[in-house]
């Protein structure tokens, strides 16, 4: 993950940084919305009543997912973006089924980045840029424009964010899933991880790549596969 600092700073860098974060903010806007209205369909209205199903991006900032941004941006020399938005308030008592309920609310998260991966294929496939070949390898065509360049990043990006939410630690989507097949017993214990949750994730990400490197291997045939249905 770690880059050559100077390189985050060159002229082309900043270029696609400008014109990358706001798809990935609204990518993240989408996918918090997306949690808030399977909760609200589902019976929950809390995030309906918070005002946290509107496309306003303030409604959903993070302070410290934002900060994130610039983190990791220079920590990997320009060539990854990574933050996170407000997590979607969810109260699980709401539904028929609490466990059940919530894990349909969280994979509606990473369901719409890859929704979004796959607009974004359609897109790309028009350009002819990106080809799928043997074995489900991405290969460029030609010298990609800097739109092209941030178009890429952001259909990369929402697999990533997709299958990094979908992790089963505490509290990723993933542990929501993974809750679903738990007795309510070890539920309970489970859900009170949330609390460290995020300062576990963190030092994975910067300090355990294993990690890192089974979300990367997994994005690449995700993406082939999207790119194929898009006809590329």
């Amino acid at each position: 993950m770690f880059g050559n600092i100077d390189s985050a700073f060159s002229a082309e860098s900043l270029e696609i940084l400008a014109f990358l974060l706001p798809i990935l903010i609204v990518s993240m806007v989408l996918h918090e919305m997306a949690h808030g209205y399977v909760a609200n369909r589902l019976g929950d209205p809390t995030a309906r009543m918070l005002g946290r199903l509107s496309p306003n991006p303030v409604r959903h900032v993070d302070p410290m997912g934002s900060a994130m941004f610039a983190i990791s941006w220079i920590a990997s020399g320009g060539t990854f973006l990574f933050g996170w938005a407000k997590p979607i308030p969810v109260q699980p008592r709401f539904f028929n089924h609490p466990q059940r309920g919530f894990a349909i609310v969280a994979i509606a998260g990473p369901i719409t980045n890859i929704l979004i991966a796959y607009v974004l294929a359609l897109v790309l496939s028009l350009t002819n840029l990106l080809m799928v070949g043997p074995g489900n390898v991405i290969y460029q065509t030609a010298d990609p424009t800097l739109l092209q360049k941030v178009l890429i990043q952001a259909f990369l990006l929402n697999i990533w964010l997709a299958i990094f939410n979908m992790i089963p630690i505490p509290p990723l989507d993933g542990s929501r899933v993974i809750g679903a097949f738990m007795p309510r017993e070890m539920y309970a214990a489970w859900a009170r991880l949330d609390q460290y949750g995020m300062i576990i994730l963190i030092g994975m990400i910067f300090f355990f790549r294993p990690l890192l490197d089974v979300v990367s291997g997994l994005t690449d045939p995700i993406a082939a596969t999207l790119l194929k249905l898009a006809g590329a």
